[in-house]
């Protein structure tokens, strides 16, 4: 679905129209089909073999520049499910002259987001669009970090108040694949935006590099944060494995003894229960001296074991 906005004048906010306008003028594709790129391709001259990769599901954050200078941006926009996997989908900006277009591959960014920012109604140039809009989805990597950080954090509170399940260790396994896609995706568009500040076409204006030098830095943060919850994840899973393997450590030791403890009582009850002349075997008293006797034995083989620190 094709939408258009447009605003004529510094300091107005942009309007939703039915078409572009020769003023300073924003195209968005929300899922666009390859009819409606066919549509854009033709009707505003923008390079076929480029605008149709960003209907590839895993194309990766670069620039292109086309034959007429236009520069073409892909990003992807992050996004995260009820369950916590976290996913992402091509976005396009494209700067062509005061026009500016974003094409992305599924519904998740909208200008709006961006329009309503008071930054965005001082702004007419289409190069400080695009550099919003990168900043728009590094702000929204931002902000799921959080959300896996608030996640990281709550399963580390719970597993201290229960026992570890197989359940927990793949619930650690989709949270390392989030912040492998964060790390993967905020990479390449780091690369993409140092590309961008060396502004070798003098494409940006001085207040635009500072932007950019603002967006890089942004990002270099969020990987570090990564980075911190990647180590953090790895080491709960690592001392949640150490404890599992300690308990069953405890268990095995215990399970040993009381195998002892039981095994004792029964070398003297497997002796007078033989079908052979035995001690006392014609004695009143002999039952409970041999019950006494064996209890005694055990009490005294426990002794030793705690004694010996055997568990």
């Amino acid at each position: 679905m094709l939408s258009y906005y447009t605003k004529r004048s510094r300091g107005e906010s942009f309007q939703k129209t039915a078409s572009a306008h020769e003023y300073t003028s924003w195209v968005h594709g929300s899922a666009v089909s390859q009819e409606e790129l066919d549509v854009l391709v033709e009707r505003y001259g923008l390079s076929a073999n480029i605008v149709r990769d960003v209907r590839d599901i895993h194309e990766l954050p670069r620039i292109e520049y086309g034959e007429r200078g236009h520069l073409y941006t892909f990003l992807r926009v992050p996004q995260m499910s009820r369950r916590g996997e976290v996913s992402s989908t091509p976005l396009l900006t494209i700067v062509r002259g005061r026009l500016f277009f974003t094409l992305a591959y599924g519904s998740i960014f909208q200008p709006e987001e961006i329009i309503e920012r008071d930054i965005a109604h001082s702004t007419l140039v289409s190069t400080n669009l695009a550099l919003l809009t990168i900043a728009a989805v590094v702000a929204e990597y931002e902000a799921l970090i959080h959300r896996t950080a608030g996640v990281i954090r709550d399963v580390s509170r719970r597993l201290r108040s229960h026992e570890v399940t197989n359940k927990d260790f793949v619930h650690f396994v989709t949270i390392e694949d989030g912040l492998n896609e964060y790390t993967t995706n905020l990479d390449g568009t780091q690369a993409l935006v140092r590309h961008l500040r060396e502004n070798r076409r003098q494409t940006f204006s001085t207040n635009d590099e500072e932007m950019i030098d603002d967006i890089l830095l942004h990002i270099q943060q969020l990987l570090v944060a990564v980075a911190s919850h990647h180590q953090t994840v790895t080491s709960i899973r690592d001392a949640y494995s150490t404890i599992a393997n300690n308990s069953l450590n405890n268990r095995m030791k215990t399970l040993t003894v009381l195998t002892v403890l039981i095994a004792l009582p029964n070398v003297f009850y497997g002796m007078y229960g033989m079908n052979v002349a035995l001690p006392f075997a014609d004695q009143p008293w002999a039952y409970s001296v041999v019950v006494l006797f064996t209890i005694i034995i055990i009490l005294v083989v426990y002794w030793l074991a705690r004694r010996f620190k055997v568990f």
